[in-house]
């Protein structure tokens, strides 16, 4: 039984403070080694740790303290992988599609726009459901990862993005005065 874990699990700040200290140049050299990135490996280990704090209680003490960390580092380094994937295709996709475009300034102008309709659409959603949407949209984080995070339920996520999809294209078709193929163009590049 590891004495340490059992003094995190009773939230000893010292005792959390020195597994941090022991392990955070180890997750982040293992980090660095996907990304190349500073800044990026740095962000995973203030994520593993904060993970580790917030579920401490779940720390089994019996297991290997330090296979649970990597176990964890590799987790958030498989999403932010995802993360980097997904913006990657989305701009390879609205760069595709202004380059094929006859009127790329043109498109380009309305894409702005309609990204700024967008945006406003999203600020007028309720404070949950707007923060439940970003989550989903902006972080890229799955309907569990969201429900574990705001304590609810996988079907209150669900429903709460289905809600938001809607009221924002109601919102976007009242309010963008562009032809409806721009319209369906930039609601796709948006992801909506």
């Amino acid at each position: 039984m590891d004495i340490t874990v059992i003094a995190i699990q009773n939230g000893d700040s010292r005792a959390f403070k020195e597994l941090y200290e022991t392990m955070k140049h180890r997750v982040y050299t293992y980090a660095y080694r996907f990304f190349r990135s500073k800044e990026l490996a740095e962000e995973i280990v203030q994520d593993v740790f904060m993970q580790i704090w917030k579920y401490r209680e779940r720390i089994d003490p019996e297991k290997n303290i330090e296979a649970y960390i990597f176990q964890i580092a590799r987790n958030h380094i498989y999403n932010k992988l995802k993360q980097i994937a997904h913006h990657e295709r989305y701009v390879g996709h609205v760069f595709y599609h202004y380059a094929n475009s006859d009127n790329g300034v043109e498109d380009l102008l309305n894409y702005k726009e309609l990204q700024e309709i967008y945006e406003e659409a999203v600020r007028k959603l309720p404070a949950r459901r707007q923060l439940i949407f970003r989550l989903s949209r902006t972080e890229f984080l799955s309907h569990d990862e969201i429900a574990e995070q705001l304590c609810i339920s996988k079907n209150t996520v669900k429903d709460q993005i289905v809600k938001s999809l809607k009221f924002i294209k109601h919102y976007m078709h009242t309010h963008a005065e562009l032809t409806m193929a721009v319209l369906a163009c930039a609601l796709f590049a948006a992801g909506v």
